[in-house]
């Protein structure tokens, strides 16, 4: 089982903090939870000790009926003071009362179901710790063949869900629940094997490694036992990749494709005597669409195993100093430049409009002011994630070009190292070969701490004051230093050929890394293409189309109310009043614009968790690239396909 600290989950604060303040509204609470009791099934209780929440069935159930009950409560309070000081048509206010009565039951549903729907995905997520965790067994195990060594390393030098529970199997051993390391692993071995064979089967090839009595059988039966893991990683996420497709095409269709080309046709269905307004609109596609479309991505995105999941950028890094305060200033400045470039477009009309740039009626104008706005909500939103979460993305890809060149780093250095070449020399001849690369650095202070601090290998690369990997954040490659000061400690032959072993090993995971990202770049970048390139293209054309058939309605209504009243023709009995549109092109323009923000967003997020694995900052990152590229392309569609339709009617 995984435990988790209670602390990490806002779902255990919400249900001990209802249960505690609010439970008095409950009336017998003996029989509340006599009832909860007896209502969760043993599969609730079992992803309920698995997720390693200290809970009750009681606390839980509270907590769903309570959100749940607030949420209908100010939702229609909401709904009361909108209905008394706005009036709607009556397909708005259905539409509201449907969404009103909706949104709670489907809050009550999903918090009801969280405990079973969060440790399913810790079950998939736990699949990309195997990798990791079982490297770091195996490289400790080729340093020093002790097998509770290497578990107690890997859990002391990993923060993932299953190195947590590795530390909870050695508390075990330590108190005597087990008879010895051997049962300690079978146990877990079992108790993992459930979400993965491979990963059973590479640790009863670590322990048997401990039973073979020669050398180079023992690397080898530990090579195997990684290989095995890796090749399995590799093939999940290739499965992954091919049950991605159909999900991703229906998405595509169904959530953005169809939607964006009604919006074309939504002028001429006033024909038919279907008329609706702008809160049947937005509730169309600002809400529905948009959370029916996220709904979906997040099914989809709750079966990708997490691999490799992106190293976490403390904000004490010496590179984000006073991020707090650039980011307030960040704010600061995008609220600025959202807010004229959004009402730029009114004050060139309050101007009087020269040069008839803004759009004021149907196909007339080159701009639509409502275009603007879209840009200037969007320019606002960009410019802060850029210069928010740009120094985050510029420390991530340090690191991951740091990892790239330690491999090769660390070879050169075990190679030295094997020669009988002290340890100062060895150092600095990696450093020298590596000239001009980020681990260089690092090297170079190595051998300067050894020989003028006088300090032992340990503090010369870990010290918090003068250590040369200090300022290194990458976990895998403090990690493996930490291998090479343990290797350090044996012969100079021994720790060379050990320290080639862990270069070896962080070349095939890089590779498999690699890899992995090469089998879903079909999909990522269909995707980013998408969000940026063709759904606002599409947008843009459909948006200009449906100018087109307003005004073509426009000009029917006007020749039809020039005629005498029985003289209109059609059994539909078509009137000017029937072909009048009833919501104003500016808000119309604002509407489909801001369900493209939407699903842009939305679409990115889905790219970006496929890739990555959902990181914030590089999600951030991505948005603050996408958004404004996405906004661009559907203000120079919608441009040009005016201009373009306005010399054909």
């Amino acid at each position: 089982m995984v435990i988790l600290s209670n602390g990490e989950n806002w779902y255990y604060h919400g249900c001990k903090f209802t249960f505690s303040n609010f439970s008095w509204l409950i009336r017998d609470i003996v029989h509340f939870r006599s009832k909860s009791e007896k209502a969760v099934s043993e599969e609730y209780r079992n992803a309920m000790v698995y997720a390693g929440f200290d809970l009750e069935p009681h606390e839980t159930a509270f907590f769903a009926y309570f959100v749940a009950g607030s949420m209908l409560m100010l939702i229609l309070a909401v709904d009361f003071i909108i209905f008394r000081l706005i009036t709607f048509e009556s397909t708005t206010i259905r539409i509201t009362i449907i969404l009103s009565l909706l949104i709670p039951v489907i809050a009550l549903a999903y918090l009801s179901e969280y405990i079973k729907i969060y440790a399913r995905w810790m079950k998939v997520s736990s699949l990309g710790d195997m990798p990791e965790i079982l490297s770091y067994i195996v490289m400790s195990m080729k340093i020093v063949p002790n097998m509770e060594v290497a578990i107690r390393f890997a859990a002391e030098h990993s923060a993932r869900p299953l190195a947590k529970d590795l530390r909870k199997m050695l508390w075990n051993l330590h108190v005597r629940e087990y008879k010895g390391i051997e049962d300690a692993m079978i146990e877990f071995s079992n108790i993992w094997g459930k979400n993965s064979e491979y990963f059973k089967r590479s640790l009863h090839l670590v322990k048997s490694s401990t039973s073979e009595p020669d050398e180079a059988q023992r690397i080898i039966t530990l090579n195997r036992a990684l290989d095995i893991v890796l090749e399995s990683t590799k093939r999940l996420m290739e499965t992954f990749a091919s049950k991605l497709k159909n999900p991703t095409y229906v998405l595509y269709s169904i959530f953005i494709l169809i939607p964006l080309s009604l919006v074309a046709l939504m002028p001429a269905i006033t024909v038919v005597g279907i008329r609706f307004g702008i809160g049947t609109l937005v509730a169309l596609y600002n809400i529905i669409l948009p959370l029916l479309t996220f709904g979906y991505a997040e099914y989809i995105l709750m079966q990708r195993p997490a691999t490799f999941v992106p190293q976490s950028i403390p904000d004490s890094h010496p590179e984000l100093k006073n991020i707090s305060r650039k980011k307030e200033l960040a704010a600061l400045t995008s609220v600025c430049i959202g807010i004229c470039i959004a009402f730029s477009g009114y004050g060139w009309m309050l101007l009087g409009n020269p040069g008839n740039v803004i759009s004021t009626a149907t196909l007339e104008g080159i701009i639509p002011p409502g275009l603007l706005v879209i840009l200037g909500f969007v320019s606002g939103i960009s410019f802060y994630l850029n210069m928010s979460f740009m120094p985050y993305k510029k420390i991530r890809d340090d690191i991951k070009k740091m990892e790239m060149e330690f491999s090769d780093a660390l070879f050169v250095l075990g190679r030295r190292i094997s020669e009988g070449r002290a340890t100062e020399e060895a150092f600095m001849h990696a450093a020298s070969t590596m000239q001009g690369s980020e681990i260089a650095t690092a090297f170079e202070r190595i051998p300067l701490n050894l020989i003028s601090v006088r300090a032992d290998i340990l503090t010369a690369i870990f010290d918090e004051e003068i250590g040369a990997f200090k300022d290194i954040y990458s976990d895998r490659i403090r990690t493996t230093m930490m291998l090479f000061v343990e290797s350090a400690n044996k012969s100079h032959e021994a720790a060379g050929v050990a320290i080639v072993k862990l270069a070896d090993h962080l070349k095939e995971l890089q590779d498999v890394e690699m890899n992995i990202k090469q089998s879903l770049y079909d999909m990522t970048s269909t995707m980013r293409s998408t969000a940026a390139i063709f759904a606002p293209l599409i947008a843009g054309v459909t948006m200009a189309l449906s100018e087109v058939i307003a005004k073509i309605l426009q000009n029917i209504s006007n020749s039809i109310s020039r005629l005498p009243a029985d003289l209109i023709p059609g059994a539909a009995q078509i009137s000017p009043t029937n072909l009048e549109q009833s919501i104003p092109s500016d808000l119309f323009m604002l509407s489909i614009g801001t369900y493209l923000i939407l699903i842009t967003a939305i679409l990115t997020r889905f790219a970006g968790t496929i890739e990555y694995g959902g990181d914030k900052a590089q999600l951030m990152y991505d948005l603050g690239k996408v958004l404004p590229l996405s906004a661009i392309v559907f203000t120079i569609s919608t441009v040009i396909s005016r201009i373009i339709f306005r010399g054909l009617v």
